[in-house]
């Protein structure tokens, strides 16, 4: 396989805010939902943690699936996957700029989120330290979900396959977190007013982190066998 070229690149790039464009609205939109799912952790007791959290989850699963639908499976539905691939580049570069935009994008939200209620913990009292590792695990989990769904949109570009993809996702990140929350170097920590870093943890982010790098590399590479692109 040859090396990209300067003008491969550069359409990489085009191709790459093309879908920042098309997506700012959900990406603005995700930041407020984001920030109203924050204010609930923060100053809704337990209670209201539970809540915002869940609506937390919700709103960046829900990035993830719109920007994986629409910059796969829309994209050649509308007939425009026939034009791009019209371009000087490979599918190499298409699965780049595919995958990186969509990551970026998803990205951005996720960080902030992230951020924002690690800055929580750290400045609400009433918020237990406990938490902190299974958050970590559970937004770790949320990116290999992402991931999956848009390996599965950029390989079979089906709208049904990346529904059905959602939808396990979702159920499957659900009996994930009770798993996560049952563990015994887990559960006995989870309320504590001090996080506790342990092996159980160590070994769920260590997986999740080489469980993301696996999805990638096998999208890069069955996408590359591919030949019909029309």
């Amino acid at each position: 396989m040859t090396a990209s070229t300067p003008i491969q690149f550069h359409f990489v790039r085009l191709l790459i805010l093309k879908d920042w464009y098309l997506q700012r609205g959900i990406i603005f939109a995700s930041l407020g939902a984001g920030a109203v799912s924050l204010g609930i952790i923060a100053f809704g007791g337990k209670a209201g943690f539970i809540l915002g959290a869940i609506l937390l989850v919700t709103v960046v699963i829900a990035v993830g699936a719109q920007i994986s639908l629409t910059s796969t499976v829309i994209e050649r539905k509308e007939q425009n996957l026939a034009f791009i691939m019209s371009l000087p580049i490979t599918s190499k570069d298409y699965t780049a700029a595919k995958v990186l935009g969509a990551l970026l994008i998803f990205l951005v939200p996720w960080l902030v989120m992230v951020g924002v209620s690690l800055a929580l913990f750290a400045l609400v009292p009433a918020l237990p330290q406990g938490l902190i590792p299974f958050f970590i695990i559970m937004s770790l989990e949320i990116v290999i979900s992402t991931c999956l769904l848009l390996s599965v949109a950029l390989l079979t570009e089906s709208q049904g396959w990346a529904i059905g993809t959602l939808l396990f996702g979702n159920l499957f990140l659900n009996a994930f977190g009770y798993y996560v929350a049952h563990l015994d170097g887990i559960a006995s920590h989870m309320w504590a007013d001090t996080a506790d870093w342990n092996h159980v943890v160590f070994i769920l982010i260590c997986s999740e982190v080489v469980a993301v790098l696996v999805l990638l590399g096998a999208t890069f590479y069955f996408q590359s066998r591919k030949t019909d692109f029309a």
